[in-house]
This record gives structure tokens, C-alpha cells and sequence, in this order.
């Protein structure tokens, strides 16, 4: 019967021969000298003789293993967790958003207000008369109601050179008076010329005291007023406003420019606070881009109490770009909710009212 041995070198196993108990045998591997046991005696249990391989000092244990890959487990899942939240923040550096410009010059004008600052307010807006607020919140640039407009500027200035040759603006009225003022007196002469020769046809049909004749007569004086009121006494003609003139321009005006030009007719006090000079006298022949939006806020008025509740406001903004010009954004307008639109001039006179007509016999009822 043989021995089983292991090397306590090498820790490599090997058998001895049964009488060599009580020796000391080399190792066939290494070399090294093993002590055998005498036959009947009780080999007591070393560590390093559990087993035919021995783990290496350095590998841990399986019981040392758990911890790290618990460990492990929590890193990644907060990892995880924090990433989730701090996405938005993330992702905005990662592939950062320009901020709107038209809420940034409606924040800066809310701000210039609630700051007292007047010449902030003058710098992003053209209203004399700001609300008085004492603080806002909920900036809100609605991009659905934004109006561009486009187009070139050349049919504009060519009809302003027109108008400048023929007329010139009176400011107290409103209107454009004929520079040569012989020139509608002398039309004016001539209708009240025909006029009264016309009326004098109907005077003789009058005397005539035929119902027939006194019919006809009153549809002929209706007919010559109609013809002074239409004609040269018309106030398109005498004093026309610009409105007017742009829509009985000839050549008429593009769709898009005819709109531009009308804008500036109807709001010309704006225009001329946006273009810091008159509008008719810009001299471009290039396109024009003209910007319109509408941003909504929640103000707190710097006269209510502390527990009145904040109202919406509506602000109304314009930019204006024309070769060389630039105004960029402004506030145009601030209208708390429930206010009335600002009404801006009718873009064309109304028509005179149709004078009744009735027979000779006939009352007024």
C-alpha cells in the first residue's frame, strides 16, 4: 500500500512507498525533502494540505465578492438615477437652445417697469404711457400669431416720390394738401361751372309744373350733387389722406407692399417713434422684412394691494429691416385684459351717404 504525499513546495501530490514511513523522501517534481508519516499514526489536518490545490494568497474569496458587486449595483443605479434627473440640464448643455429674442425684449420691458427704469424702457419700446406694474412672471411668446411680412421696397418709393411732386402732409390734419392749389380750384370752377348751367335746365323743367318734368328735375339736382361730391369737391381730391392715395395709386401696389404701406397709414404716429424719421422718406430700393408678435404676461399693478390677484397683459412687438435699417424687436403696445383694441384709422374714407331720392308728391316719413 502506498503513501499519498503532498509537496509542501511545490503543493504538488505524489505516492511513496508503504515502508518508507517515518523517512524523508524527495519530491519527484521539485525535489524537496517531505517527512512521511510511521504506519499507524494520525496525520493531523493542516490548511495547506486541504486540498490537492491551494488558492493563491492574492484571489479573494467568494465571500469578499458580494459586497463589490453590491457595491456596484448602488453605483450604477444612482448613476442611473441621477442621469434621469439631471437630463433637461444635460441635454440643454449638450445641445443648447438660443433663447427667443421677442420674450427676452418683453421680459426686459416688464423688468425696465417694475425697476423704475425709464431709459431701459425707452430702449426696448416706443409707448410714452407704459403700465405701472410691480412685478410680472409667465413671459409667453405666442408664435402662432406672428404676422411677417415680406416684399421689395422699390413700388413704395416710387409712389412716395409721386406723392412728393404733388403734394405735401399737413401734420394738424392729417392729410396731404395739393402742392399747386390752382389746379383743384380750377377743376372746382369748371364742376360749379356745369353745375349751375345744368341747374338751370332743371329750373326751367320746375316751371313747367308737369309731374313728369318736376321728377326728372329732382334726379338731375340729385345727380349734380352726386357728381360735385364724387368729383372735385371729393375729399380724396381736395385732401386726401395717405391711405387714400395708396389705394387709388397708378400703377397700384403689390398685395404685399400695399399692405406694408397701409400699416404705416393707419399707425403712422408708430411707425415714426419705431424709424426714429418719417416713414415717406426712406429711399430703398431693396426688400423689406417686417416682423409683428404678441406676447402674453402675468403683471401684478403696482397701485392694487398684495392680495388683488395678477391680470394678463398683452404686448404687441414689431422689427422692421430694410437694407441698412435694422429696428430690431420692440414693445409697440400694453394692454391689460379686458382693455379695448387700440383703433386704428380706417384705411380708406367712407363713401358719402346716397341722398334720397323721392317724388314730388312724396314726404319724408
Amino acid at each position: 500500500m502506498s503513501i499519498r504525499l503532498t509537496c509542501s513546495a511545490c503543493h504538488a501530490a505524489f505516492l511513496a512507498a508503504d515502508d518508507a514511513g517515518g523517512q524523508r523522501v524527495a519530491c519527484p517534481k521539485c525535489g524537496a525533502k517531505q517527512m512521511t508519516l510511521k504506519r499507524g499514526a494520525v496525520k493531523r489536518p493542516e490548511p495547506a494540505e486541504a486540498s490537492v490545490f491551494v488558492p493563491s494568497a492574492d484571489a479573494p474569496s467568494r465571500r469578499r465578492f458580494r459586497p463589490a458587486w453590491l457595491a456596484l449595483f448602488l453605483l450604477v443605479s444612482g448613476l442611473a438615477v441621477a442621469t434621469v434627473v439631471a437630463w433637461p440640464t444635460i441635454q440643454a448643455w449638450w445641445h443648447p437652445v438660443p433663447p427667443d429674442p421677442i420674450e427676452v425684449v418683453a421680459s426686459t420691458f416688464l423688468r425696465s417697469l417694475s425697476d423704475e427704469n425709464p431709459e431701459v424702457t425707452r430702449q426696448v419700446s416706443i409707448i410714452d404711457e407704459p403700465p405701472a406694474i410691480r412685478s410680472f412672471r409667465n413671459v409667453r411668446h405666442d408664435p402662432t400669431r406672428d404676422r411677417p411680412l415680406k416684399g421689395s421696397f422699390r413700388p413704395i418709393a416710387q409712389l412716395h416720390d409721386r406723392l412728393n411732386k404733388s403734394f405735401e402732409y399737413n401734420a394738424e390734419i392729417g392729410r396731404y394738401q395739393p402742392r399747386d392749389l390752382l389746379g383743384p380750384a380750377a377743376e372746382t370752377l369748371d364742376a360749379l361751372h356745369t353745375a349751375k348751367a345744368e341747374q338751370a335746365e332743371t329750373a326751367k323743367k320746375i316751371a313747367s309744373g308737369s309731374p313728369d318734368d318736376l321728377f326728372a328735375a329732382a334726379e338731375a339736382m340729385a345727380s349734380t350733387f352726386d357728381k360735385l361730391a364724387e368729383g372735385a369737391l371729393a375729399p380724396k381730391k381736395l385732401i386726401p389722406t395717405y391711405q387714400q392715395l395708396v389705394e387709388d395709386a397708378k400703377p397700384p401696389l403689390p398685395p404685399s407692399e400695399k399692405e406694408l404701406a397701409l400699416d404705416f397709414g393707419s399707425n403712422r404716429e408708430t411707425w415714426d417713434h419705431l424709424l426714429k424719421r418719417p416713414f415717406p422718406t426712406l429711399k430703398a430700393d431693396g426688400p423689406y422684412i417686417l416682423d409683428r408678435a404678441e406676447v402674453t404676461a402675468m403683471v401684478a399693478d403696482r397701485l392694487a394691494s398684495s392680495g388683488d390677484p395678477p391680470t394678463r397683459l398683452y404686448l404687441k412687438l414689431m422689427r422692421f429691416r430694410l437694407e441698412g435699417i435694422d429696428t430690431g424687436w420692440k414693445v409697440i403696445s400694453a394692454r391689460r385684459e379686458g382693455d379695448p383694441e387700440p383703433v386704428a384709422e380706417p384705411t380708406e374714407a367712407a363713401p358719402p351717404a346716397e341722398p334720397v331720392r323721392r317724388s314730388p308728391g312724396e314726404s319724408a316719413q
